[in-house]
């Protein structure tokens, strides 16, 4: 009994992490999903909506790590995070009120509880997406200075 209450402990930890670090995944998985279903109700076919919707999230989220690791302006910067962490933060806060449910809070404790949590996945996007930066801005050709 006590191995299955240290096994469970083990895994609510780590699907706790790794809710946060697919939180800045939110928007492009969202739009993705989106473009599927807009095609496929449009009469194309599931391989094509299939791949389309595949193609757009992966697109979105490469273009997105090129452009906030290659701009030097704050405010497109901020504006790529801010739509990053707005599916983030809202992916959370479903997560968090879905935890307080599994928890057994009510009230007060349950909207507390679902928006630490949102605004911790949102954060997290943020710091997925600043982290991105630095591994593609090491990558970048500029030379060294000695």
């Amino acid at each position: 009994m006590t191995l299955m209450i240290i096994l469970g402990g083990i895994a609510a930890l780590y699907l706790i992490g790794l809710l946060f670090r697919l939180a800045s995944l939110a928007l492009p998985v969202c739009l993705g999903l989106c473009a599927f279903h807009l095609l496929r109700d449009q009469g194309y076919g599931w391989g094509a909506a299939l791949a389309m919707g595949l193609l757009t999230g992966i697109g979105l989220h490469l273009t997105a790590r090129w452009l906030f690791s290659r701009t030097t302006s704050a405010n497109i910067r901020l504006l790529i995070g801010l739509l990053f962490m707005a599916p983030a933060g809202a992916a959370g806060l479903g997560a968090g009120t879905a935890l307080a449910g599994l928890l057994g809070i009510d009230g007060g404790w349950r909207t507390c509880l679902a928006i630490l949590v949102g605004v911790a996945a949102a954060c997290a996007s943020w710091r997925s997406l600043a982290a991105d930066r630095s591994s593609i801005g090491a990558m970048r050709d500029e030379p060294t200075v000695r």
